[in-house]
């Protein structure tokens, strides 16, 4: 295995439990890559939303997957990358993500996203002012993502699995794909 296995898809969808049990049952490292930029800017995300703003939260996305790059050019060990939901959006990021590795779009239905989101989401781009406008708001920002998402190498649905059976079947594909 040369290229790294990365995890992209809304919010709820299973990317940071999946990559976590992932990396552990292939023996890679983990990045998730909110928690990285978190522990970089020294903030949740949620604060550095309300205190910088989401460009700024994007240029840190984006520097976060340039140093991949580097990485990769360096050929350094692959790892199993969550990546925050909108960080494929970005401009040429899909095609960057595509380079670093094997992409892998965790989809789910609107409802059962809610459901592992919940009413406390700490998700600034899905903190309806009303708890039940919550499927509104990932429905319409699923709706704006989901074309980028679908351009991954493949696509699996989450709904119904438990993380371990999301593993599995990553992992079944992986068997029979050429990284």
């Amino acid at each position: 295995m040369f290229k790294n296995i990365i995890l992209l898809g809304p919010s709820g969808a299973g990317k940071s439990s999946t990559a976590r049990l992932l990396s552990e049952k292939l023996s890679l490292s983990c990045l998730d890559c909110d928690s990285a930029i978190e522990e970089k800017a020294g903030q949740t995300i949620a604060t550095l939303f309300k205190e910088q703003g989401e460009q700024a939260f994007r240029a840190l996305e984006n520097q976060l997957l340039d140093q991949l790059l580097l990485e990769l050019s360096a050929k350094l060990p692959p790892k199993v990358i969550a990546c925050g939901g909108g960080l494929p959006i970005g401009e040429g990021n899909m095609q960057k993500l595509k380079i670093l590795g094997q992409t892998i779009y965790l989809t789910a239905k609107v409802e059962t996203l809610a459901k592992r989101i919940g009413e406390h989401s700490n998700r600034p781009l899905l903190a309806p002012e009303k708890p039940e406008a919550l499927i509104d708001s990932i429905s319409q920002l699923l709706t704006r993502r989901k074309s980028v998402y679908e351009q991954a190498h493949m696509t699996i649905d989450t709904d119904g699995k438990t993380v371990a059976e999301v593993v599995a079947e990553v992992q079944r594909i992986l068997t029979n794909t050429t990284l």
